[in-house]
């Protein structure tokens, strides 16, 4: 099974991530800001980040792995299609989800987590997720992933995505 998770910058797909790998087995996590960071940055970054997702998964699969959970943020559904097709070849259960949240509180994980950073990037960070959003608004209904609300506590949120995803629950804490 393929998980992505879309969505704005700090609107928690890093920590949804982590906390799925945590909970499934045999599950691999790619994130797309990581395999894009490159000095220089690549000249077409979504070829970059899609053909080193189609490498990866074709690594990770031939040590045994199942299950990928990778996170970025796709804008349009031609975007999300590449994706797919480039992955066709792993007769892969792909699942996507557009993570929401409230403007406000989506502002406030910013906030937060701008504490805990070695340099500041607040100012970039607010500007970018104002302009994420806008563009992931202008798509209609599922065109970008399944909605799924991220307010509530990571193991609710876990609980929640495993049932959608008709998974068992692994050894995660749940309170």
């Amino acid at each position: 099974m393929i998980i992505l998770l879309n969505g704005p910058l700090g609107i928690g797909k890093t920590t949804l991530a982590d906390a799925l790998v945590e909970s499934i087995d045999q599950c691999v996590m790619l994130d797309g800001d990581g395999l894009v960071a490159a000095n220089p940055e690549p000249s077409d970054r979504l070829n970059y980040l899609h053909s080193a997702i189609a490498l990866l998964v074709a690594h990770y699969r031939s040590f045994g792995y199942k299950h990928f959970v990778i996170n970025h943020i796709w804008t349009t559904p031609e975007e999300m299609d590449d994706l797919r097709h480039r992955l066709a070849d792993h007769d892969n259960d792909f699942r996507c989800f557009l993570l929401t949240l409230p403007t406000e509180e989506n502002l406030e994980r910013i906030h937060r987590r701008a504490s805990v950073r070695a340099l500041n990037e607040q100012e970039f960070e607010l500007r970018t997720v104002i302009e994420e959003r806008e563009m992931l608004k202008k798509r209609p209904g599922e065109a970008l992933g399944e909605p799924f609300d991220v307010s509530a506590s990571p193991p609710v949120l876990v609980r929640t995505m495993l049932d959608r995803l008709r998974l068992p629950l692994g050894d995660v804490a749940t309170e």
